[in-house]
């Protein structure tokens, strides 16, 4: 180890980190000796040199080309690669993802449709940019905006979030506005918007400045209308089935819970793959698959995914929430233990079928975001894996790369400052062991962390946000039905408890303590009551819960223990 870096080091390992991500103070930094992929799809630079004054970056280049200042702080990445801090361009945030994002070299994350309440988010955001708050920068959407519900909608969870619904386009120009007047950085729609709606919402963010993403049923409208981004397969999978009654089924089947969206895959039409991605290509709409939430099981890298994440979870200084490992593993163990072998195949067919509107959305020059979207895993690791898998679909490791840094920001319209390494960004560096352009893995092999032009300890610390959410990480049914209704004192009774939002992450609790509960399928529970936790006649409280969680819950129901004849 060079005496430049281990000095480095020495520094790091002193730095304040309770509450200050952004803890060091230097004026002027210099990263000598990596190798730098910039973001822009440039080449590598090889013993580059990049000086950070007032944190942004002010020269960048190969040794003998840039002079470090003197008196500048150095950074030795001999043998590292040097890339731009990541930007999760599909973040849900929570309350303990801090630490995880800047382990994983992670500085920005857009957070969007998120599950709770938008001041909350915003009370984070800008705790993180005074340092008061441990973790990246958030880029915030608040509540997504959406259309009212019809008959014919299927029953969905983000009833629960709490859409704004607008029905004109005066009252979604009001929301745009009401947006910006309240300061989010981003606005994100949901698929129940009509394309009229559509259009005059994103019109009127575009005035004032914000950029626009969305889910969608309709992924060529969606472009025709101007978003900037549109997320997940299932938006341009739905997209590609042409009979428009058939689409809509699928996607309302989804929501309903009848169908999987891992085995709805099955059914995108590859066929009509090119009209979807001629119609995003040409209005520069920038896509984030997501699909490693639900498909990485079947990635040929699914023991490297598991290894990393067993290393986190098992890290005894991260102190995570017990539900983080149980959403985490339940992807697994959906796919690969509760499926049925024709589930099971449906998902690999929807998986090649990923693969190739991936490879083809590419090739055709569409703009590739990546992002989490972390409610079925573990936050920032889902990036790191989707790029992985995005390369496994055939996408060159220099676009990917891009994907999680520049395109990002290109998306939210905030590239003139993010996204890349260029003399006058604010300065934000992941330095990795590794070349991810032979090993894309290697992204998440962060060994040095800079944001706002200085180091970031990203070691776990068992670090406890001061402003808490208040709502559960994983949706919550509201209201839940049990039977039996009654049982008697002293006597193990099987309790089956339905609900609707109900999954494998849940437990039903009964005044208050975990009882043994099974995942019998979406939206039903079996919860083991034993004798002792009887004993006494009386009325109990049932309720259920996320795993590890100490609030909220649902809705009571109320279990009857009559006395033992």
């Amino acid at each position: 180890m060079g005496r430049a870096y281990a000095l480095v080091l020495a520094i790091l390992v002193s730095l304040p980190w309770n509450g200050a991500a952004r803890a060091q103070t230097a004026p002027t930094l210099a990263v000598t000796g990596g190798t730098l992929i910039d973001g822009t799809g440039r080449a590598p630079i090889d013993n580059a040199v990049i000086v950070i004054e007032n944190g942004r970056f002010a020269a960048v280049g190969r040794a003998g080309d840039v002079t470090v200042p003197q008196g500048a702080q150095i950074v030795d990445a001999t043998g590292k690669t040097i890339l731009p801090g990541f930007l999760d361009g599909h973040c849900h945030w929570e309350d303990f993802f801090g630490e995880l994002y800047l382990h994983l070299g992670i500085t920005t994350c857009a957070t969007i449709e998120i599950y709770q309440d938008g001041p909350w988010t915003l009370a984070q955001r800008d705790g993180t940019n005074a340092g008061k708050i441990r973790g990246p920068r958030i880029w915030t959407s608040g509540r997504a905006i959406g259309g009212a519900r019809t008959e014919t909608d299927a029953p969905d969870s983000r009833e629960f979030r709490g859409n704004i619904v607008v029905t004109t386009p005066e009252a979604a120009r009001a929301a745009i506005d009401r947006k910006k007047a309240l300061g989010y950085d981003l606005i994100k729609l949901n698929e129940f918007l009509p394309m009229d709606l559509v259009k005059a919402a994103v019109d009127e963010a575009h005035r004032l400045g914000l950029a626009v993403t969305t889910h969608s049923w309709d992924a060529i409208g969606s472009a025709n209308a101007g978003v900037d981004g549109i997320e997940h397969i299932w938006s341009v999978g739905y997209s590609s089935i042409l009979d428009v009654a058939k689409r809509r089924q699928l996607a309302e089947d989804r929501l309903a819970g009848k169908i999987d969206a891992e085995v709805a895959g099955a059914q995108y039409q590859t066929e009509n793959f090119d009209a979807v991605i001629s119609a995003m290509v040409a209005h520069h709409v920038a896509w984030t698959p997501t699909i490693a939430k639900w498909l990485r099981p079947l990635s040929p890298s699914i023991a490297r995914f598991r290894a990393k994440e067993h290393e986190i979870l098992g890290d005894p200084n991260a102190d995570f929430p017990p539900v983080l490992r149980a959403v985490t593993d339940n992807a697994y163990d959906k796919l690969l233990k509760r499926y049925t072998p024709e589930q099971l195949e449906a998902t690999r067919l929807g998986y090649r079928k990923a693969n190739e509107f991936i490879r083809r959305f590419v090739a055709a020059g569409g703009t590739l975001k990546e992002g989490s979207d972390p409610p079925r895993g573990m936050a920032g690791m889902l990036e790191h894996e989707a790029l992985v898998m995005d390369v496994e679909a055939g996408v060159p490791p220099l676009t990917a790369i891009q994907a999680a840094t520049l395109n990002v920001a290109k998306t939210f319209h905030k590239d003139k400052d993010y996204g890349s390494v260029e003399p006058g960004k604010v300065a934000d560096l992941s330095i990795v062991e590794g070349d991810p352009l032979k090993d894309i893995w290697m992204t998440q092999n962060v060994k040095m962390l800079i944001m706002d032009g200085k180091i970031v300890d990203i070691g776990f610390h068992k670090y406890k946000n001061p402003i808490p959410a208040f709502y559960s990480y994983q949706p919550l049914p509201r209201e839940i039905s049990i039977s039996p209704l009654i049982a008697t004192q002293g006597t193990e009774v099987t309790l089956t408890v339905r609900g609707r939002g109900v999954l494998p992450t849940h437990v039903v609790m009964l005044n208050g303590k975990a009882m043994p509960t099974r995942y019998v399928k979406r939206g039903e529970l079996e919860a083991t009551v034993p004798a002792d936790a009887i004993a006494e006649a009386g009325t109990y409280i049932v309720t259920v819960k996320s795993e590890g969680e100490l609030l909220p819950e649902s809705y009571p129901e109320h279990l009857v223990v009559e006395f033992k004849k």
